[in-house]
């Protein structure tokens, strides 16, 4: 069996690197040049957030691990 304190760290680090994308998208889709391309981003946001929850809802179902929502 894997190492939970390793697997542990590796939610922690995607969980990062999820909310510092999440952070990019949103100045994206605010500096967008027109509609279509905010759309998109917007688009890239849900995804993003459908992503997150699962996330969420391994980590805290495999490891009693609580990823908390950036604010």
């Amino acid at each position: 069996m894997p190492d939970s304190t390793i697997l542990v760290n590796e939610f922690n680090i995607i969980w990062e690197a999820l909310n510092h994308y999440e952070k990019y998208l949103e100045n994206m889709s605010a500096s967008a040049p027109n509609e279509d391309e905010e759309l998109l981003y917007d688009e890239k946001l849900q995804d993003l957030e459908n992503t997150k929850k699962a996330i969420q809802y391994a980590a805290l179902n495999s490891y009693g691990l609580e990823l908390k929502a950036e604010s």
